[in-house]
């Protein structure tokens, strides 16, 4: 298997840039942009303790990682966003460590994709 395989269906990733043609790196850009920002709420939810818009962090970057196949990154948000709904926060912190060196890979892979035109 393909060490990026792991991180991003690039099977799937290939089909959407096909469908998506010129439109692929304005996603790709918006997916990062975002994301870096759902990272840090997800960070500063977790100080404050809050589980609800934590669980909202989660629950969209999930989604949004999912929309550009990064399935790895899409199931630490999943796994975040049950801790948070069922209140249970500790240990959270490791977790959203995890997620951030995982998205810093996606993000990685992405712009590589994109260079591949």
């Amino acid at each position: 298997m393909n060490p990026q395989e792991c991180h991003i269906d690039l099977v799937a990733l290939q089909d959407l840039k096909d469908i998506m043609e010129s439109e692929f790196e304005t996603l790709i850009d918006t997916f990062i942009n975002d994301s870096n920002k759902k990272i840090e709420e997800l960070s500063l939810n977790y100080l404050n303790q809050n589980s609800e818009e934590l669980r909202k962090s989660a629950h969209s970057l999930k989604g949004s990682s999912s929309n550009v196949c990064a399935i790895k990154l899409s199931e630490l948000a999943k796994q975040i966003e049950h801790r948070a709904r069922q209140q249970e926060l500790a240990g959270i912190d490791a977790l959203i460590q995890a997620l951030d060196i995982e998205f810093q890979i996606v993000a990685q892979q992405l712009s590589d994709q994109l260079i591949k035109k």
